[in-house]
């Protein structure tokens, strides 16, 4: 049997354009409906962990295939709004627990019920952002907890001395801030995460810069004029050295990135409330994973009287 090169052409379109949604449900992460995007943030995870990397395409096909089951709307899968989610679940369940077959599973599972969570939340008229991620993860978890599964260990994270400078503690913090969006620990997986933004839009870029380097650079300042000690108090070194204040205020920055004062003011607001949240979580011993932005978000959408529903933005 002889096949047509038409056939051939028609499944290398299906499948280009298969790859493409696949890549920028991926750049969706960071709100950046982008092929090259996605490839970069894949690059970055590989750099960090290349079982996190696994992790992610796991979670974002299992997100995607969902979505196919269920003939969700095409334009939406093709722009990636069924794969980030998933993707983050991947990435958060394999960097807080060891591999096993339980944890493969409920990636899986949870890929899926993501994107059911994300159809129903865009069907009411809603901003989902990474809010359908946070609620299965935490579900997940809560679940993993009270069965005392045997399968799910916790990971033990690799122990990171502190950087005593200032300055150096900083500039680590500001690059972690970009990689534990997906929580990647490597500095350099953060560089790349950074460059993929600028090469996207060099105004996202700067905006998310400005959110990752707010708390880094309060304490290098804080250093010369004498206030160390009462920064350390609101964002204690070992967070900073971390990047854990800076993944929340990067989405925050991300989402509303614009080129006049209101924008850049709303900005400013979210990640004020976004690091307002996330130390609420953190005395309260529970992980914030992206609620924090979901929350500051979805707070000044009401008060600047806007929709919460964009129907072409994660």
């Amino acid at each position: 049997m002889q096949i047509s090169p038409e056939f051939l052409l028609s499944r290398l379109r299906l499948f280009c354009d298969a790859s493409a949604g696949f890549l920028r449900g991926l750049g969706q992460i960071m709100l950046q409906s982008s092929p090259l995007t996605g490839v970069l943030f894949l690059l970055a995870c590989y750099i960090s962990s290349p079982l996190l990397f696994v992790f992610a395409l796991v979670g974002s096909a299992s997100g995607l295939i969902a979505a196919r089951i269920g003939s969700f709307d095409r334009q939406d899968c093709q722009a990636g709004l069924y794969g980030f989610n998933g993707a983050l679940v991947g990435l958060a369940l394999g960097y807080f627990y060891e591999a096993s077959l339980l944890i493969w599973l409920l990636v899986v599972l949870g890929g899926m019920a993501s994107s059911l969570l994300m159809q129903a939340m865009l069907q009411w008229k809603l901003r989902p952002l990474t809010f359908p991620f946070v609620m299965v993860t935490w579900v997940i978890m809560l679940l993993l907890w009270l069965g005392e599964w045997g399968d799910a260990s916790l990971r033990v994270p690799e122990s990171m001395d502190l950087v005593v400078r200032p300055e150096v503690t900083a500039l680590l913090g500001f690059l972690r801030g970009f990689g534990q969006v997906m929580f990647l620990e490597q500095p350099l997986s953060g560089a790349v995460i950074f460059l993929a933004l600028i090469a996207k839009s060099r105004l996202v870029g700067f905006y998310a810069l400005a959110g990752a380097a707010m708390v880094p650079l309060l304490a290098v300042v804080g250093g010369y004029f004498g206030t160390q000690d009462y920064i350390s108090g609101l964002f204690p070194p070992e967070g900073i050295f971390l990047g854990l204040f800076g993944y929340n205020a990067v989405l925050c920055a991300i989402a509303f990135a614009g080129t006049n004062w209101r924008d850049f003011l709303s900005a400013l607001l979210a990640i004020v409330l976004s690091l307002a949240f996330l130390r609420l979580f953190q005395f309260a011993a529970l992980p914030a994973l992206t609620f924090p932005f979901v929350l500051a978000s979805w707070l000044l959408f009401w008060l600047q009287g806007q929709s919460w529903f964009n129907h072409k933005a994660a």
